[in-house]
């Protein structure tokens, strides 16, 4: 099915508030969230697509308790030895000497590192021995983590010879990382995570020296140890062993670091940083005043107005519910704008121009009757406007000075002495008083008023008007004539000739109350609680001061003694009103024009509406008749108590079979 554009409306919402709100909150943390975290991704990244870059990290670095020594004790090549690898020890045979060794790792800073080593070795010696040269080896499990997860087994080679004999050996320095070519910064590098002696072997070509420093020279990473210098001590006492003290601590790393993806790095300077912070800042706040200036908001409404929808369907009761509402002093009142939209645009169906209807009540309620110049002749004045002199406010200052506020507008003279008032006159009208007032026939559910609920700019309150579909069926037939073109839109039809629309109307009708009704009564979203509030005609007219004070309760309107004069006289006057006045308000006995269908339609017309009807009427609490006879017993009230129902269209799996 193809699908165009049957209408399209620009809207321009400026919302304003004082400082202390949400939205200024709302602004703040926007601009929080805009600045501070690309710094902070900058700052903890270490800059943008970066060839190099140099990085701080404290390794984690563990003694692996792996040792081999050396001591030289004659210039002639006699030596002593020991390890921690037993086939080195079992190679020395004679020259095997066992040390007493202590060692102890620290975590000075209590970060979960160790940060430095203390090793004590006390080798013993045989009285004619001395220690001339040492050459130590010590292993160490080495890790980093932060820019580059590498682990590997790392060397410190100690040496140190004298010509005098010592007694002790003290070393005092730091084990350095060096490395040849930058680490990969992504990955697990554990390409010398393997012993650097291999322990495991019997051969002595294993723990020679030479050997294990020329394999472990051509690795890309390696630790040395770096010191002053080690303290050569002499004087050692007959028989005292030869001490080796040693304290190897384990600093922060400055290591070089490599991205996969090159490009030249943007040093910037703290300076440069702030100015161009402050720049975007500027920046932005000038675009902001630019765009103020190219599009000026709208005045917003006046604080406290209120914005009404009367939502009813044709022939209920909805014209006399609008002048309850136009009649008030503080109520700005139209009819039916949508009718103009609907006259207008030849489009086939109701759906099709709901969006329209929409926008133009939203405009409306904004006092924006520019909207109207799309549906109305180039002179445009408020003659041009649907059923116009129902509005009171249309009869009065500053609209038209025909009528005071406070007084009660006449009809005919309106339409005689203020035909002729522009647009401008009622869009002033509109902005003076605390509420306006839309009576609309056109929506058949409360999804195309959603955004409006949402805005914050409306404050949008829906009074629900039904009626009995039986009296709304008897009222239709009186004016079928007038309503032929609205059938062929209802029931989606471009053209007016319709089999049987009335029956075919009046259960869209059903179901659009069914649909408006569950939606804002039975399962509410949260913006629709306490703002949409049902009313059936006939406790209107049963009892109007009562439900009338409970509308105008609800919509935060005063009721003056006055206007229940006007209400009583209009509800209890005499008769059911003539052919001629179908469209318009008169005084009439309520009362008996909402039974009037009891006896004058056919019980077999009223059988086919209830069938038709059957759900909107167990939802909005009107009783079906089973008979002629009980149709036109007056006595006898068709009316439930108001409670809250649960309907479906679709029937319960449990329900009996139909009586044959």
């Amino acid at each position: 099915m193809a699908v165009y554009e049957v209408y399209a409306h620009p809207a321009l919402l400026r919302y304003k508030t004082s400082i202390c709100t949400k939205a200024t909150l709302f602004v703040f943390i926007v601009l929080c969230l805009t600045y501070i975290p690309p710094l902070l991704v900058a700052y903890r990244s270490q800059g943008f697509w970066l060839k190099r870059s140099t990085y701080e990290e404290q390794p984690t670095v563990r003694f692996q308790y792996q040792i081999l020594l050396i001591a030289a004790t004659s210039t002639s090549g006699d030596y002593v030895a020991w390890s921690t690898f037993p086939n080195f020890n079992t190679l020395q045979g004679s020259n095997l000497r066992i040390p007493f060794v202590s060692v102890r790792e620290e975590d000075r800073n209590l970060d979960g590192k160790f940060d430095l080593l203390k090793l004590r070795l006390e080798l013993p010696l045989k009285p004619e021995e001395q220690v001339y040269s040492v050459q130590l080896l010590l292993t160490f499990s080495y890790q980093l983590f932060r820019m580059s997860t590498v682990l590997m087994q790392t060397l410190l080679y100690v040496q140190q010879s004298s010509s005098v004999p010592g007694s002790q050996l003290y070393i005092n320095g730091d084990l350095r990382l060096q490395q040849r070519a930058p680490l990969a910064h992504r990955g697990v590098d554990t390409t010398y995570n393997v012993s650097v002696i291999d322990g495991n072997s019997p051969f002595a070509s294993s723990y020679d020296l030479v050997n294990i420093m020329g394999s472990y020279q051509e690795r890309n990473l390696t630790t040395v140890l770096t010191t002053p210098g080690p303290v050569w001590t002499v004087g050692r006492a007959a028989g005292a062993p030869f001490q080796i003290n040693a304290v190897i601590r384990y600093p922060v790393e400055s290591s070089p670091n490599t991205h996969v993806k090159s490009m030249p790095r943007c040093r910037l300077t703290a300076p440069a940083l702030v100015t161009l912070v402050l720049l975007q800042g500027v920046t932005v706040v000038l675009l902001f005043g630019w765009y103020g200036r190219i599009l000026p908001a709208r005045a917003p409404p006046s604080e406290g107005k209120v914005h009404v929808l009367l939502l009813s369907s044709w022939r209920s009761g909805s014209s006399f519910l609008g002048q309850v509402f136009s009649q008030h002093p503080d109520v700005f009142y139209l009819m039916e704008p949508a009718w103009h939209v609907w006259t207008t645009l030849r489009q086939p169906g109701a759906w099709a121009l709901r969006m329209a209807v929409r926008d133009l009540v939203r405009s409306v309620f904004q006092c924006d009757l520019s909207v109207l110049e799309s549906y109305t002749p180039a002179q445009r004045n408020v003659s041009h406007l649907f059923m116009w002199s129902h509005s009171r406010a249309l009869c009065s200052p500053p609209a038209c000075p025909l009528t005071p506020r406070g007084a009660f507008s006449n009809e005919t003279e309106c339409k005689r002495r203020c035909d002729a008032r522009g647009l401008q006159g009622a869009e002033e009208a509109c902005r003076s008083y605390s509420h306006v007032v839309l009576k609309e026939v056109r929506f058949f559910d409360l999804a195309p008023l959603y955004p409006l609920l949402r805005d914050p700019a409306l404050d949008l309150r829906v009074i629900h008007l039904v009626r009995d579909p039986r009296a709304v069926a008897r009222s239709r037939d009186k004016s079928a004539k007038a309503l032929t073109r609205d059938n062929a839109l209802v029931l989606e039809r471009g053209d007016a000739q319709l089999a049987d629309p009335q029956y075919r109307v009046l259960q869209e009708v059903c179901r659009s109350h069914v649909r408006i009704h569950e939606t804002a009564a039975l399962k509410p979203p949260d913006f629709l609680r306490d703002r949409y509030r049902m009313v059936r005609y006939e406790d209107l007219v049963r009892d109007p001061l009562v439900e009338i004070q409970g509308m105008y309760d609800f919509v935060g309107l005063a009721m003056s003694e006055r206007l229940k004069d006007w209400i009583y006289r209009v509800t209890h006057g005499k008769g059911k009103g003539t052919h001629k006045e179908a469209f318009q308000i008169t005084s009439r006995n309520a009362a008996d024009v909402s039974q009037a269908w009891r006896t004058s339609l056919p019980f077999e017309k009223v059988r086919r509406i209830q069938e038709l009807c059957k759900g909107a009427m167990e939802l909005l609490g009107y009783r079906p008749v089973g008979s002629d006879k009980e149709q036109r017993q007056l006595d006898v009230d068709l009316l439930s108590p108001r409670q809250r129902y649960h309907f479906s269209w679709l029937p319960p799996k449990t329900a009996p079979p139909p009586k044959q």
